[in-house]
This record gives C-alpha cells, structure tokens and sequence, in this order.
C-alpha cells in the first residue's frame, strides 16, 4: 500500500471540562484492579493524537487521526481534507490495544496497553519506550483545513505568453495565528492572513510569494504545514501533491465581447478530461483580491469550446456586478481545477480542500 501523507491536528491544549477523567474505560466500573477498557468507548468516533516534535521538515510529527470501526477496520483521516481511508487493521483484547496502519508500513503492527485514566474521550496509551495520547475533542481546531496545489499559470512576459508552474496554498482556520508551508528543510514559506468572501480567517502565500515561479514541475511533493494556534500549540499537517501534471490554456483561445451591460467570456477548455471551469473578474490593481464575480462551476469535454454570458442576475458562487464600472478596465481569469481522486467535484463537501491542480489564465476586459 501506498504511504499516504495526513494532515494534523493534535493532543495540544484540550480543555480539562471535555475529558471526563474517570478511573475507568467509560463502561466499566470500580478501581485499578478491574479496570477494562471496552470496544464500545472506542469505535465509531475519530481520535486525535499530535506527536510534534520540531519545526523541521524532517520530523515525521504530523498529526494522526484514526477511526475505528467493527469488524476490526482501521480508518486513518487526512484532516485537512477530511477524507476517510482504510489503512489496515485493529484489535482490543485486556485493554491490549493492537494497531496495524499499513499507511505508515505493511508489516506495522503497533501494541499498545491502555491505562486506567483513560475514558470514553481520551486515551493514554503506553508501550515500551514510549507513550501516546488521544483526544476526541480538540479545542478551537475543528474548523481548520489544508491544501496544497499545482498551478499552471499562462503569464504574459514581455509581451508573450508563458506557461509557467508554482505551487499554491490555502489554509483556514478562525484559532490559527500563524502559518509555515515547508518543501523541504531549505524552502519554508509565511502564509499571509486574510479574509476570505464570507470573512473566514485564510492563510495564503504573500502576493511576492506567489510570483516565485519554477521552470519545471519536478512530481509528486510532500508539503508540510507547519501550523502555531492562539494559545500557543503547535501542530503539523502533511499534504501531498501529486504526481500529475495538469495542462496550459492556449492564449490563443480566448476572447470576450460586450453587449450592453453584460460580457460574454470564450475560452477553450484544455486537452484533459474531469477538469471543471470557472470564470472570475476581479479589480484590475488587485489580481490577489477577493473577486467581484465567480461563477458556478462547469464541466467540460477535452478540447471543447466554452462560452459564458456574465450579467445582471446571472446565478454565482459571487455576485458583485453592481460595484464593476463601465468602460473600466478589470481582469478575467479562467480557472480549471482538477480534483484529487474520489472527489465529486460538485456534491462533494470537501470539495474545495481537495484540489489537485490548477490551470489558470488571466487578461484584461473593458466592462
């Protein structure tokens, strides 16, 4: 099987009022002596533990999520994306707790005896040489997400187009105070805070940042974020992109007209199939900035030519056409997102934490 990075959250601060300390495992009563720590305090629910050691990349300290479920399966959770996977299996017997994560090896096969403080909500666990805590409540960490991404980007240099590839990231989260997006032990980035449409706390890469480009796409990349919460706590989450590549809008292919009070934005869609499309305008000094208008989302064949009417009324993710000006110049960038794989790129909650690349193309239009 396939080792799987996740994303991280952690046994950093949890209030003592979530943690019903007891002297026994949830279900069973009495003291020391007959402690017994029942399946049923442990199925059916996520439990949390944060290993982190350093900021440095290096260390395998991301946080780990497992779920598990009857029948002895084990689910071990990217949190960040929220997506649930079979990685092997579990088995409870005199509070010995045995975990075979085939995501971290094959033949892993960790044992692990349960103590007496632990409950229905928390888990302190030891073996020899070591110990390990879990918690079903994480404090002020529940909202928070993380994507890395490819990007495609068309540019216009010197008066010609360029394809040219980067990376890009978005991470949310209302507690978190600062954000650190690591390639590797020499490339360690400071995500900006910002605000999104809806006024939710983001964590993207600077405007410099992003125009840090790389001539080529090298494969499949571990990104490591490197997370500091409100109070404090520290806590990694593992992303990965992945090895395909995603390609180039033509410049060639594109224009728009006007009409009155509304536009019309042609395009072709790129040689690629499951790549889904939309059109944004944005304030022409402000490419960065929270659009005036993004449309829904739309699938397209390979190759297809593509159309879009934009005015008053039109159904949208974002709707400002009222603050566009006429005869103002602003900028039309077409995006097409390809999604990591099991993704419904319209039904799909978790959708927009889970892209896998971009391809984008922007350009000037007198509204």
């Amino acid at each position: 099987m396939k080792k799987i990075g996740f994303k991280s959250i952690g046994v950093f601060a949890v209030s003592v009022l979530t943690i019903a300390l007891t002297s026994c495992g949830g279900s069973s009563g009495g003291g020391e002596d007959d402690f017994e720590f029942e399946s049923r305090d442990l199925m059916n629910k996520y439990w949390f533990a944060n290993p982190y050691l350093s900021s440095s990349y290096s260390n395998d300290d991301a946080v780990i999520v497992y779920k598990f479920e009857g029948g002895g399966v084990l689910k071990r959770q990217q949190y960040s994306g929220r997506r649930d996977e079979a990685v092997g299996s579990w088995n409870l017997n005199d509070n010995i707790l045995e975990i075979h994560d085939e995501s971290i090896s094959e033949d892993d096969l960790q044992e692990w005896f349960i103590q007496s403080k632990s409950t229905a909500n928390y888990l302190n666990l030891k073996r020899t040489g070591g110990s390990r805590d879990f918690y079903t409540n994480i404090s002020g960490f529940d909202d928070v997400t993380a994507d890395a991404y490819l990007v495609n980007e068309l540019k216009l240099v010197d008066n010609e187009y360029v394809s040219s590839y980067r990376f890009d990231y978005l991470v949310s989260g209302n507690a978190i105070s600062k954000v650190y997006a690591m390639l590797d032990n020499d490339t360690r980035n400071t995500l900006e805070e910002r605000q999104d449409v809806y006024g939710d706390k983001i964590f993207t890469l600077s405007d410099d940042d992003m125009d840090n480009y790389i001539s080529d796409f090298g494969g499949e990349q571990l990104v490591r974020f490197d997370l500091e919460l409100d109070g404090g706590e520290k806590v990694k989450l593992d992303e990965n992109i992945y090895a395909d590549n995603i390609a180039s809008f033509s410049s060639a292919d594109r224009d728009y007209s006007r009409d009155g009070l509304s536009i019309t934005v042609n395009w072709k869609a790129i040689d690629e199939e499951n790549v889904y499309y939309f059109i944004e305008i944005l304030d022409e000094k402000s490419s960065t900035g929270i659009p005036l208008f993004k449309s829904n989302r739309q699938p397209a064949v390979a190759n297809e030519a593509k159309s879009l009417k934009i005015s008053s009324g039109i159904s949208a993710e974002i709707d400002e056409l009222d603050k566009l000006n006429i005869d103002e110049e602003y900028l039309v960038r077409i995006t097409g997102l390809k999604y990591e794989t099991g993704i419904d790129p319209i039904n799909s909650s978790n959708k927009d934490v889970n892209i896998q690349a971009k391809t984008i193309l922007t350009y000037k239009i007198i509204w």
